[in-house]
């Protein structure tokens, strides 16, 4: 698939199969995050692991439901609401704080791999909100090996998506304007 087409297909997908993904696809993946754009550094976290996978989950619903955000706390009353949305692969992007372009430089590789994703077929989906169970908890980040000094920022869940393959439709005459 060329790059264009995968931009225009891709979409959030917040259902997957249980099928792990290869080993080769997310060494592409981690090739095309680090391809990304960026200022200051930034560490990748690749988490396959399903005890720690369950963990961020857990931890991220009890910050949901002690946040006092009524849509958090309204997804985190779902029942079987996870926030990693039962993904195989979390690539989480760890930078340090006091960069003040942290989010841009992770969000831009998150958005590498999310398009890498579909041109590989699979799914994806921006994750921030869910970090909050990772942040502060020392324990936690120690298991999945961010280095001392980074904070998570943002991430992307990866997997076969369980939703259909309908593109996205998106306009592009809303939110354009041209200075020519």
């Amino acid at each position: 698939m060329d790059t264009i087409k995968a931009i225009e297909l891709r979409k959030s997908v917040r259902s997957y199969l249980s099928k792990p993904v290869e080993t080769e696809i997310i060494t592409q993946l981690v090739r095309a995050g680090n391809s990304a754009p960026k200022v200051g550094i930034f560490h990748t976290s690749v988490i396959e692991n399903p005890e720690i996978l369950k963990e961020i989950n857990e931890e991220a619903l009890v910050q949901y439901k002690n946040s006092g955000d009524k849509l958090l706390m309204g997804r985190a009353a779902l029942e079987g609401y996870q926030p990693l949305y039962g993904a195989p692969v979390f690539f989480l992007f760890s930078a340090p704080f006091a960069n003040p372009l942290k989010e841009a430089t992770t969000s831009c590789a998150a958005t590498c791999i999310t398009i890498a994703a579909t041109a590989l077929g699979l799914g994806s989906c921006y994750i921030h909100s869910a970090l909050q169970g990772i942040r502060g908890n020392s324990k936690l980040m120690e298991k999945i090996g961010i280095p001392f000094g980074l904070t998570p920022i943002c991430g992307v869940v990866v997997g076969h998506s369980a939703e259909d393959s309908l593109p996205p439709h998106r306009s592009i005459t809303e939110n354009v304007n041209y200075c020519r």
